[in-house]
Order: structure tokens, then C-alpha cells, then sequence
């Protein structure tokens, strides 16, 4: 939920950003009284401006409340990606603090500084929230993929206690509490807040494992953990199990991606064996023409095609070459069938 949160708030932040930078741009817009330090804007929308300005500073500390205490959790060297973040954060915070100055205690300067500082605010929180957003999306699939309640399930707590000993648990290990649902949500929950003090959980989760490759993984991780957010043996024993669990979900990841990489492997020798002239081939142009349309329009209109026609035969080649190498999965003969299509109805036929 807190993930979630952070990226609602996010986004919130960019819009509010947005609005209290253009707004300041139609405020500059008004004739300023250098003498009296005062604007001749109407009061209303400097209210609004005011009110977007509390909103973003509020939005700013209660991110930077989540995000400051996890860099005591890192390892001394962080991620470049989390050095990019911390200081486009710190470049907000700073910002912010001469802005506020200014126009609390040195506005003689507000004229030509704030609308520089304000503008500098909004590249600066596009850019920190573009930076992380992403990431974080990805990483909410990937909790809900792997880090659901799937694992509790009998068939899965059966498979932790079957495969538990071959982990080289020993008798000092309580296995009830550890195939037990709570055991694998404890599980679940340190391997989320303490198990990506180096990394994110895409390293983690990358493949599946046997039991003893399991534990020897949670081992590493926590030789390498802070002595702040420590990963203890019992720590250790409660993700092992959990990883145990959501194995077979791992698998199934691996083995779709598997699956779409001989798919396209098996696309790529098809085009490089395919024979558009084979005078042998059977051709029939009603069913080349929806072999087409359904083929190349998974990914785009056909109308792209029109927009650019192919001038020779070797773009036709060319194009339905790029199509594969962006994903399309077909057969030797189909290829052909679309490459001929094409070169009669877009190339010979002139169209």
C-alpha cells in the first residue's frame, strides 16, 4: 500500500507542479509595483498559487519522509539510479528553501530570481518523478506477480515441507511456524522490506532455484545487510521458505519467456528460408490478404503500410524482416504468403 501511495503522490506531484508554474507564468503577466513590492494580479489567483505551493511542499516532505530512512538501509555504495533520485530530491529541497526566502524576506530579488527558481522546480520534479515512476510500477507488477497470496496456498505449503529438509534446515529449525501461512507472509514481508538493501527484487526473483540454491542466496544477501536493518538467521529461514513456495510461479515466468524466445528464434530461420517465388507454393489472394491484415496489424494500422509503401521487392523483404525482429511469430510459409501479398498488391500492383 505504501508503494502505491508514494506513486499516487507522485504523479499528484507533477500535476501540482505543473499548475503552480503556469499559473506563476500568467501572474508574472501583470504589472508589478517595484515601490510597494506588490503585484496587481487578482488576489484570488494568488491565493491559488499560494495554496499549489503549500500543497507541493507538503507532497515534498512526506516523500522525502519515506525515501530518506531507506538510504539508511543501503550498503555504502548506492545504485546510480538512487544517486539521481537523492540528488534531484536534495536540488528540490534546496530550491525550495531559497524561494521561500526570497519571497518571505528579500523580495527586492523576487523579480528576476523566483520565476527562474520556479521554473527550475518543476524541470527538477519532472525529472525525479520520470526517474523513479517507472521503476516503480514495474516493481508494483512484480509484487503482484510473485508476492501474492498465491504461496499460501495447501498445495504450496505441502511443497515448502516436502522440499524444507533438502535445504538443510536442521533441528534447530521450527518447521511448523515456517510451512505455515503466517510463516511464509512473515516470509513474504522480509524479503520485500529488508532482502533489497543492495538491489531490487527483479535480481532476486530472476529465476528459479532448488531449495539449497535458495539458501545459499538468502545467505549472501545477508552477509552483505546493514547492521541497521540486519537479516537475521531466523530472518534467513522465513524468506528460504517463502522462496521455496513461489518457485514453481518463477518457472512459469521462465518458461512463457522461454516460449516467446523460440517462437521468435523459430520466426527468424523461418524468414531466412523463405521463398516468396517458390512456384510450388499455394497462394490464394483472398487468404494472403487476411493473412495480412491479421498478421500486420497486431502491432500497428494497416494504413501505416499505405503511408509508406514499399518501392522494391527487397523493401518488401526488408519491412516483413523488421515485423519478426519486433516480435512477429509466423511460419516459413506464412511469411511468404505476406511478403508475395504485399509485393503484388503494394509493389507490382502500384498502389
Amino acid at each position: 500500500m505504501e508503494l502505491i501511495g508514494n506513486q499516487i503522490l507522485g504523479v499528484v506531484f507533477v500535476v501540482i507542479s505543473a499548475a503552480s508554474t503556469f499559473l506563476m507564468f500568467h501572474l508574472w503577466g501583470f504589472p508589478f509595483d517595484k515601490e510597494k513590492l506588490r503585484s496587481s494580479a487578482p488576489p484570488s489567483l494568488m491565493r491559488l498559487h499560494r495554496v499549489l505551493g503549500y500543497v507541493y511542499l507538503i507532497i515534498y516532505l512526506v516523500l522525502m519522509w519515506h525515501m530518506v530512512p531507506r538510504l539508511w538501509t543501503y550498503q555504502v555504495e548506492l545504485p546510480a539510479r538512487t544517486v539521481g533520485h537523492l540528488i534531484l530530491g536534495m536540488s528540490i529541497g534546496a530550491i525550495l528553501i531559497v524561494k521561500i526566502a526570497i519571497v518571505r524576506y528579500f523580495k527586492h530579488m523576487e523579480g528576476p530570481l523566483v520565476p527562474i527558481l520556479g521554473t527550475g522546480l518543476f524541470i527538477s520534479t519532472v525529472l525525479v518523478v520520470g526517474l523513479a515512476l517507472p521503476f516503480s510500477f514495474r516493481e508494483a507488477s512484480l509484487r503482484s506477480a510473485t508476492l501474492g497470496n498465491e504461496a499460501t496456498r495447501e498445495e504450496r505449503l505441502e511443497r515448502v515441507r516436502t522440499l524444507l529438509p533438502l535445504a538443510g534446515f536442521g533441528e534447530d529449525a521450527d518447521i511448523e511456524y515456517l510451512t505455515s501461512p503466517q510463516g511464509l507472509v512473515d516470509g513474504r514481508d522480509i524479503l520485500r522490506s529488508k532482502c533489497v538493501q543492495c538491489h531490487d527484487l527483479r535480481t532476486v526473483l530472476a529465476r528459479p532455484r532448488t531449495p539449497d540454491a535458495w539458501k545459499h542466496t538468502v545467505e549472501r544477501m545477508a552477509e552483505r545487510s546493514t547492521v541497521l536493518n540486519p537479516i537475521t538467521e531466523v530472518d534467513q529461514q522465513l524468506v528460504t521458505a517463502y522462496l521455496i513456495a513461489i518457485t514453481p510461479t518463477l518457472q512459469r515466468t521462465v518458461q512463457m519467456r522461454r516460449s516467446q524466445t523460440l517462437q521468435t528464434d523459430s520466426s527468424e530461420r523461418a524468414m531466412a528460408n523463405v521463398e516468396p517465388d517458390d512456384p510450388d507454393m499455394e497462394y490464394d489472394t483472398d487468404e494472403a490478404r487476411q493473412l495480412f491484415e491479421r498478421t500486420c496489424s497486431q502491432c500497428h494500422s494497416i494504413t501505416n503500410v499505405d503511408r509508406a509503401t514499399p518501392g522494391s521487392p527487397e523493401e518488401v523483404v526488408a519491412l516483413v524482416s523488421r515485423m519478426v525482429g519486433n516480435g512477429l511469430t509466423a511460419s516459413q510459409d506464412q511469411l511468404a504468403t505476406i511478403i508475395r501479398y504485399i509485393r503484388e498488391t503494394y509493389v507490382n500492383g502500384g498502389r
